[in-house]
């Protein structure tokens, strides 16, 4: 689940100037706001002489006013003036000398900023010092293994991020992930589970929305898992620093720009940088040479190749490509109305990120009979029964949901199968497999195989 930021942060340095304000009333008036405004007292962290909410989020005195000036019936509304306005356009983000002297922190800050201007946003990122920059973050030290940022203000993200120096000790991954966390904070996003620390964290309640903390981004899911999303509140040491799809929906839906063409780009030109995402656009496909099966190698089409894996239909549309390495084999297959080839080995390859799967109900397999070798990826929910022939080889009627538990491609719980249309057989032959028993049959025009 996705939030975006309803906390206000801004600068009120200038506000205060020669007014000589005492810290500590002004930390105890940020609390008692906080604590009207809703948000639990055990999520409210005061470090440093600044006041946090979630734990990395920090809050000013004028944000905290500003929270108490919302109407409560508006509170779905209140969402403009917490994101990047439109005259920001390139963030650049400068380190601090310190910052850079910690090689993890500095090649997490590379990885993170490549994160997001491989997505294609109307925002992108540069590492300072640059030229034509409309926004500023400054990237510093703190102690520590974690991270703490605030929200964006006047359509400006927020203007530092602390990155903890005890995440040198971790890998470059983890810290992409903890680095792309806090510029998500920055440019407006909220923890994912939000209303439920404990889900990443294993203890923690809710931070907190106060009607006005947080608004579900459409398109997200409404529920927090662990490695559901880059924004979730706590981190592990296999974090790979690679955003998931739900991450990807969230961005493209607060600062989604023109998409570039896949055609644009060389894939090939991206090897060794594994598990890198890119996001870019297909027309409507008719045809392109492609090699391999769900890993393609980085000279295959990629706009044929996303047809062929499920990521897109034949009339185009945007996909996710993301890097991987080479394979000493490819093999081709038929999926989607798409043949690929086979090959050797080859150094470099890709695959994409895949939408959640169509029902395997929704499919009438029988009308696919003498596409043989076409392959059709769908998805099954808990499998308490129904009724199959066959054995490895399935009538094309058999219920393949069921026919995938009796394979041992899903668990009685559901998942995701591949369906491989199969020639008719003269004899299907019954059996008992992981709780399924199918059924024997003679002749039949049409059968199905399942895989993964």
């Amino acid at each position: 689940m996705f939030k975006k930021a309803a906390v206000l942060v801004v600068s009120c340095g200038a506000l205060l100037v020669g007014c000589g304000p005492d810290p500590q009333a002004e930390n105890e008036e940020i609390i008692s706001n906080l604590l009207e405004a809703g948000f639990p007292a055990d999520d409210i962290l005061v470090a440093d002489d600044a006041v946090y909410v979630g734990r990395d989020a920090h809050v000013t005195l004028e944000a905290s006013r500003e929270m108490l000036q919302v109407p409560l019936e508006s509170a779905e509304q209140y969402r403009t003036t917490n994101l990047v306005g439109s005259s920001v356009t390139r963030i650049c983000v400068n380190s601090t000398a310190t910052f850079d002297s910690y090689p993890m922190l500095s090649q997490g800050l590379d990885l993170a900023i490549a994160n997001y201007n491989e997505r294609g946003l109307r925002i992108t990122f540069a590492r300072g010092p640059a030229t034509g920059c409309t926004a500023n973050i400054t990237a510093q030290t703190t102690s520590g293994t974690g991270g703490s940022a605030g929200f964006p203000s006047g359509g400006l993200p927020y203007g530092i991020i602390n990155i903890g120096t005890g995440l040198n000790d971790y890998s470059a991954d983890v810290n992409e992930h903890v680095i792309t966390h806090e510029l998500g904070h920055a440019v407006g996003f909220r923890h994912s589970d939000y209303y439920n620390r404990s889900i990443s964290c294993g203890a923690g309640g809710d931070e907190g929305d106060a009607g006005v903390g947080a608004i579900h981004i459409p398109g997200t899911p409404t529920t927090a898992v662990v490695g559901g999303s880059v924004m979730n509140s706590c981190f592990r040491s296999t974090e790979t620093g690679e955003w998931t799809s739900s991450d990807n929906t969230a961005l493209d839906a607060l600062y989604g720009g023109t998409v570039p063409s896949c055609s644009s780009y060389n894939f090939m030109s991206y090897r060794g940088q594994n598990g890198t995402q890119i996001r870019c656009s297909c027309p409507a496909v008719s045809g392109g040479v492609v090699w391999g099966t769900d890993l393609y190698t980085d000279d295959s089409n990629a706009c044929a190749a996303a047809v062929h894996a499920g990521a897109i239909p034949s009339t185009g549309g945007t996909v996710v490509v993301v890097i991987q390495p080479g394979q000493s084999s490819y093999t081709g297959t038929t999926r989607n109305g798409i043949t690929t080839l086979s090959y050797g080995a080859w150094g470099g390859s890709f695959s994409f990120q895949l939408p959640p799967a169509q029902s395997c109900s929704s499919y009438n397999f029988t009308s696919y009979r003498g596409q043989n070798g076409t392959q059709i990826r769908c998805g099954c929910p808990a499998v308490s029964g129904g009724v199959v022939w066959g054995t490895d080889l399935y009538t094309d009627d058999s219920d393949a949901c069921a026919a995938g538990v009796h394979a041992g491609v899903i668990p009685a719980t559901g998942g995701t199968v591949v369906v491989t249309i199969q020639p008719g057989q003269s004899s299907y032959t019954g059996t008992t497999r992981n709780g399924i028993t199918t059924l024997s049959y003679g002749a039949w025009g049409g059968s199905f195989s399942l895989g993964r």
